[in-house]
């Protein structure tokens, strides 16, 4: 009767066929590997990017530091919220191609980031850059 049993057992797992399964797995990775080159994962689109901007990448120096108690630096000189919009106008003059870089502490207020993401798309910025660090 033991003996039984154990053959009705063995059967069941000898009908489960895996071939869909893997089928199903391998056609997953294969679309996985081809789209993801055309993913964009290093920056953050801000308005209408120029078709002669696709694929380049541009020397960076404009860089924003934005710290916890919401003090923001561009390249090491102190900035207000509201001088914001005319130091990045005046820097877009200056450096038309370039990304911008923007350290945001990762406790500092989200409304500070979309001010100055605000800002820069209205300066005419097309790409920035976001790196989230902690400071201490």
């Amino acid at each position: 009767m033991r003996r039984r049993f154990f053959d009705e057992a063995t059967e069941d797992l000898e009908l489960i066929n895996l071939t869909p399964l893997i089928d199903v797995l391998f056609t997953v990775l294969v679309l996985f590997i081809v789209i993801s080159p055309f993913l964009d994962i290093e920056s953050i689109q801000l308005g209408q990017k120029g078709a002669e901007a696709v694929g380049q990448r541009a020397k960076r120096k404009i860089r924003i530091f934005v710290q916890k108690n919401e003090q923001i630096k561009i390249n090491d000189t102190p900035v207000t919220i509201k001088q914001l919009p005319v130091v990045l106008q005046e820097l877009k003059k200056t450096f038309h191609e370039d990304t911008v870089e923007l350290y945001q502490d990762k406790k500092s207020p989200f409304g500070t980031y979309l001010q100055i993401k605000h800002a820069l798309e209205q300066a005419g910025f097309e790409e920035m850059d976001l790196v989230v660090q902690s400071e201490g």
